[in-house]
């Protein structure tokens, strides 16, 4: 019987239903599957010395000690896209495959984003919080710009991407360009975007929608600099992950007129603390680390996690494009990947 643990179980993003569900199917597989909540490095070291594979429903700290401390550990599965979390050197060294999910839920964060980005352009939430508060600002609010005279600035254009620039350019006809240095220049072939640099991105795009993951390289780009160089009637949206943000200088941003809006399903700090400037600034629509959810990318998260392991563990194999550390060598005998 092999030993699996779901380390931040009460995190939020998987229901306890769906984690009961999870452990059924892994004891068909013969994995015995904890559900617990470890905040720690340490708690997670103290409590998986057992384990074979560690599940993250979020972003535990799976640091160089967690991994190094657990030499039993096979696989970290995360049940998403992102392993910012993870030390990712750390694991390749100690060959232990972190496991992920590339594409499970592209269609809701692109859907998500145009929902931030229409709310803000349509004056949505601006008319439902006066509505509620007896008013009645017909017409009022800043003037709708419609998407079709806009340039729409994608900041990567990897999974979600795509289908944001199906909605707006085929949808609406807006203009999209896109600054991604990891791009394939034959992109252009079958999508009708150009390639501009950070800076031509920054001063050219009315909306800027973020869609990279956090890494050294990424983090706060989005800052004082940049929101200088933006058009102060511009909108920034990001359902990719709050530390390409330095949500400070975005607040400052927001107040001295250096951009118009932001739409944020991300942040720094999660929960949002009850006093952030953010929370009161009518600038923002701000929704809680969501736009991943919906009921086919659920689908696709829970049927993921329980075949990866099992392809892991029982299987002795898995599509190399689960694997976030490529190039790992697993301390399985007789592992192997395919394409």
């Amino acid at each position: 019987m092999w030993n699996a643990v779901i380390v931040d179980r009460d995190y939020g993003s998987v229901s306890l239903e769906n984690q009961k569900y999870i452990k059924e199917e892994y004891a068909k597989n013969g994995i015995s599957l904890r559900l617990a909540h470890y905040t720690t490095p340490d708690e997670i070291i103290a409590n998986c010395k057992d384990a074979d594979v560690i599940l993250g429903t979020g972003n535990p700290p799976i640091t160089k000690e967690v991994l190094e401390g657990l030499p039993k550990l096979k696989a970290v599965q995360r049940f998403g896209i992102g392993v910012n979390s993870v030390d990712l050197e750390a694991a390749t060294k100690a060959g232990t495959l972190i496991l992920y999910m590339p594409g499970f839920c592209v269609q809701e964060l692109a859907i998500h984003a145009s929902a931030l980005i229409l709310d803000l352009l349509r004056n949505v939430s601006f008319y439902d919080r006066r509505i509620r508060t007896g008013q009645w600002p017909k017409a009022g609010g800043p003037v709708p710009r419609n998407p079709k005279d806009l340039v729409l600035g994608l900041y990567g254009f990897g999974g979600s991407a795509k289908p944001l620039y199906d909605i707006f350019h085929h949808g609406f006809g807006t203009k999209v360009i896109t600054c991604d240095p990891y791009i394939n220049k034959d992109i252009r072939e079958n999508y009708d975007v150009e390639i501009v640099s950070f800076d031509e991105l920054l001063g050219q795009s009315d909306i800027i929608s973020i869609h990279a993951p956090l890494t050294a390289e990424t983090h706060h780009i989005f800052n004082r600099e940049a929101f200088a160089k933006m058009k102060k009637d511009s909108m920034i949206v990001n359902i990719a992950r709050g530390g390409l943000i330095d949500q400070d200088d975005l607040n400052w941003a927001l107040d001295h007129g250096e951009i118009r809006f932001a739409g944020l399903d991300v942040f720094e700090t999660e929960p949002l603390p009850v006093n952030d400037p953010l929370i009161r600034n009518e600038q923002a629509v701000l929704t809680c680390h969501s736009a991943f959810y919906g009921d086919h990318a659920q689908k696709n998260q829970i049927q993921l996690s329980i075949d990866l392991v099992d392809s892991v563990l029982n299987k002795k194999s898995i599509q190399s494009v689960y694997i976030a550390n490529k190039g790992v060598k697993s301390k399985i005998d007789g592992f192997h990947t395919v394409n």
